[in-house]
């Protein structure tokens, strides 16, 4: 009997095993979808959205499969290229399928998938929604490999190890605190930078892939709950209290020193003429007519307490403009988007730029009489206080040539991380500690842990 029992269990195994061969090679490699590096956690990422056509492709043999009824719709070999386009339906090389939705299957999970002459892992899923002419292309893929498209987009691979293992942590914590962000259109995140820029495979890095590989599955948490691991390019000196950029108080985004001095974005300068501020204000619908002055209170050394128009790391909460037919009170985000200032960490001036040559009337002895210019370097002058000014009032004079000078400090939204400041950070770590970068997390977010959670 025991000889019996083993040859079926061996004609069983056979069978089976040949049933296997039989089967699309997307099924077969379907076992493998979430990737060489684990299982992790699967995320849908937005590339585009109402687009009348793509250029599909795939490095391996691919079908295109109905994503309702998992039909396969057709079939194509590695390399061709398939038209995607929109007319009420979805077409394929123009011809018209009865779906509204369609995904791109490889048959080696493992080799990229082509959209529009770029490559992605993981799968393409094309849709048309319902009441839009044009399609939304949506990248389904494990969130590690999701993370090897974006670290090198975000920061410099050629960064210390741990500050780029920092942000690989601060951009997995982001992509799952956000699942579902753009769950209306039919993703969970975008692309670009209103969720974290994403590239695909051409974007990737081994050194930014290893900072995914050695932290993986390790995230930002807040008494038991993921939080999204917010950075900025340079903070100025200061980060910033998450209530004075965004409304919201979250406890773990606190305002605490940054270590960006030196770097390239820790200061700068931009400079507007009062026209042109002007200009830019009634072009945005602020009818204020002739701007005259405008209200700031003057910028000193974090940490602020008690200011009514600055944040504690002296962030601009909000800026006053007059004019001669009313005022406009702009929130230190606005004017920062109006001007493209870096960051709404600001101070004021008001400058009119004196002549760099003057003209001489020169008479001889003869009687003869010419004018000479002679070159002179004068420094510009800075306006003088108005007799009703306050402190915080900048008053324009209407001279020529007046111009409103802006200096600013760091580069972004300044709350949570710092990258210049991490990486500044890591610089400065004890040699052969791989795990620095969670003390440059838990400088930057108040009280959290990090944890691996899969």
């Amino acid at each position: 009997m025991k000889g019996v029992y083993l040859l079926m269990r061996k004609i069983i195994l056979t069978v089976l095993a040949f049933a296997l061969l039989q089967l699309p090679a997307v099924v077969l490699a379907a076992v493998n979808v979430r990737g060489e590096n684990g299982p992790g956690d699967m995320i849908r990422v937005g590339l585009w959205t109402n687009q009348s056509s793509i250029i599909l492709s795939a490095d391996t043999d691919f079908l295109i499969v109905d994503t309702d009824s998992k039909k396969v719709l057709a079939k194509f070999a590695a390399k061709d290229k398939v038209a995607v386009s929109a007319k009420g339906k979805i077409l394929i090389n123009a011809k018209a399928v009865t779906g509204r939705s369609i995904s791109l299957q490889p048959g080696n999970y493992k080799t990229g998938i082509e959209v529009n002459k770029r490559h992605y892992r993981g799968t393409i899923t094309v849709f048309l929604p319902q009441g839009k002419d044009g399609l939304t292309v949506v990248n389904t893929l494990p969130v590690e490999q999701y993370l090897y498209g974006i670290i090198a987009k975000e920061i410099s691979p050629g960064w210390p190890l741990e500050a780029i293992k920092a942000q690989a942590v601060a951009a997995r914590s982001y992509a799952l605190a956000n699942k579902n962000k753009h769950g209306r259109e039919g993703f969970d995140v975008c692309a670009t930078t209103d969720c974290q820029v994403y590239g695909g495979m051409e974007s990737e890095n081994i050194k930014s892939n290893r900072a995914v590989d050695d932290t993986y599955g390790q995230v930002l948490v807040y008494k038991g709950r993921v939080i999204s691991g917010y950075f900025h390019s340079s903070a100025g000196g200061y980060t910033e209290n998450s209530e004075n950029v965004w409304g919201t108080a979250y406890p773990y985004l606190r305002a605490v020193p940054d270590f960006d001095q030196g770097t390239p974005n820790f200061s700068w300068e931009q400079r507007v003429t009062a026209d042109e501020l002007q200009g830019v204000l009634q072009r945005a619908g602020y009818t204020i007519g002739k701007l005259t002055a405008l209200e700031l209170s003057p910028l000193s050394a974090a940490p602020i307490a008690n200011s009514i128009d600055r944040g504690i790391s002296g962030r601009v909460k909000s800026i006053l403009l007059i004019g001669d037919r009313g005022s406009a009170n702009l929130t230190g985000i606005q004017f920062r988007s109006l001007l493209g200032l870096r960051s709404t960490l600001f101070d004021i001036e008001i400058i009119t730029p004196n002549d760099k040559k003057i003209e001489v009337r020169i008479t001889d002895s003869a009687g003869d009489r010419e004018i000479k210019e002679i070159p002179i370097n004068l420094p510009p002058t800075k306006q003088k206080g108005f007799l009703l000014d306050r402190g915080n009032v900048h008053h324009l004079s209407g001279r020529p040539n007046e111009v409103i000078v802006i200096n600013g400090f760091g580069s972004g939204h300044g709350v949570g991380m710092s990258q210049w400041g991490a990486k500044v950070m890591a610089e400065k770590a004890p040699q052969n500690n791989t795990t620095y970068f969670k003390t440059i997390l838990q400088h930057y977010f108040q009280g959290v842990e990090i944890k691996k959670i899969y």
